[in-house]
């Protein structure tokens, strides 16, 4: 049997009731929970996820429907909170205590394969780069943002490490597809699509025009939406937002700052991270318009769980997203960086009642499209075979050459 290890970051509700850490954190990364499902008391594969989870004392290891997960705490000993910003001994020691736990756990699983689930966050993605040349390693690509990784930073140097020394990658969309090749023409790509869950909308009143839900960040194009939301308070003078998401407090600080510039502060209501999915859900369906100005995505989960919540999207041209319009328009969108056309998409959508029950219906359909009657399992298999068969040729060969 098939013996695969994925190194990811994930939580879920289900995971908690079985991890039982004591503080109750965060469910995120989604897809990461539903596609493992598809390995579930699997006859071909034995799947390990060797993850880091917050708030629990040390390693934690258990068997559920057929999978085996160990989670480690990645942050102080025994308590499991995050490092404080003024004593990051994580980053100063290069998470060389995250790569020893990972370390003992591949010795030990002593797998065919590993998958790294996503390149950027180097708590658990540099734990991959002492397997390079010793294991067969697939990385799925999350992203390909090249100027961020030219950059001097750590997580730039580590990010750039992995894209730059693996030689087999998983993607989904053709413009991650089109953009890595251009970085790294001599790699070898799989595509390996993965499942997502299917959510309903959700009837509720509504309280807000406008929704963001998303880690709270530039990147994620906050600032731009609150210029854009004083644009259209200009139109609507009683306009509501609801931000959704995690944000440090001298972010958040910066952020009060330009709502009280912009004149908006009484419009913005900040809810920070809830708990569980269903409450992220239940409190963006209180909106009419989900809008995620993202200036470097694939394509986002809260794009696509908004639409299929009904919510309509407004976002930029970035990444992947402007796939979604490939056969007709089911997002509207606009140059990155163009806030008057972000504000004017977002009132065509408030102003015209037709446009936006037929953008609701086709946001909805465009993923029950996009993502239903995937074979995930099958596109993982595929690919594992076809890395490991690729993996040790490559080694023989090598080895050949090498003799006197």
């Amino acid at each position: 049997m098939l013996r695969v290890v994925w190194l990811c970051h994930f939580s879920s509700s289900e995971i908690q009731s079985i991890l039982r850490p004591w503080r109750v954190g965060a469910q995120f990364a989604p897809w990461i929970s539903y596609t493992l499902k598809a390995f579930e008391n699997c006859d071909s594969a034995e799947l390990h996820v060797v993850s880091p989870h917050e708030y629990i004392p040390a390693l934690r290891e258990f068997v559920h429907n057929g999978v085996f997960y160990h989670f480690y705490n990645p942050f102080v000993p025994l308590l499991g909170r995050h490092w404080p910003g003024f004593f990051r001994l994580d980053k100063w020691t290069n998470f060389a205590g995250n790569k020893r736990v990972v370390a003992r756990l591949i010795e030990r699983i002593a797998p065919d394969i590993i998958h790294l689930q996503g390149a950027e966050n180097p708590y658990y993605s540099s734990t991959a780069l002492q397997f390079m040349d010793k294991l067969p390693l697939v990385v799925n690509l999350q992203r390909i943002n090249t100027e961020f990784i030219q950059g001097a930073g750590q997580r730039a140097s580590i990010e750039k490490a992995i894209l730059s020394r693996a030689q087999y990658f998983s993607i989904r969309t053709k413009t991650m597809e089109r953009d890595f090749m251009a970085f790294r023409p001599d790699a070898r790509v799989f595509w390996v699509k993965y499942a997502m869950p299917q959510y309903r909308p959700i009837i509720a009143i509504k309280e807000y025009e406008v929704v963001f839900f998303a880690q709270v960040g530039k990147e994620k194009g906050i600032e731009d939406l609150l210029q854009a939301f004083s644009l259209i308070r200009k139109r609507i003078e009683d306009a509501k937002l609801c931000v959704i998401g995690s944000v440090t407090e001298s972010y958040k600080t910066r952020l009060l700052a330009l709502t009280q510039e912009l004149d908006i502060i009484d419009g913005v209501t900040w809810k920070g991270r809830l708990p569980n999915l269903s409450d992220v859900h239940l409190e963006a369906s209180k909106a009419k318009v989900s809008v995620l100005p993202t200036y470097n995505d694939i394509i986002s989960g809260t794009i696509i769980e908004s639409m299929q919540l009904g919510l309509p999207v407004v976002s930029y041209k970035t990444g992947s997203i402007p796939e979604l319009n490939e056969d007709r328009e089911n997002v509207l969108l606009s140059e990155r960086g163009d806030v008057e056309g972000l504000a004017k998409n977002i009132l065509k959508l408030l102003t015209d009642q037709e446009l936006y029950n037929t953008m609701s219906q086709r946001g909805i359909d465009c993923i029950k499209q996009r993502y239903s009657n995937l074979n995930v399992l099958k596109q993982h298999l595929d690919c594992y075979g076809e890395v490991i068969a690729d993996f040790h040729n490559s080694k023989i060969k090598k080895q050949a050459t090498e003799l006197p």
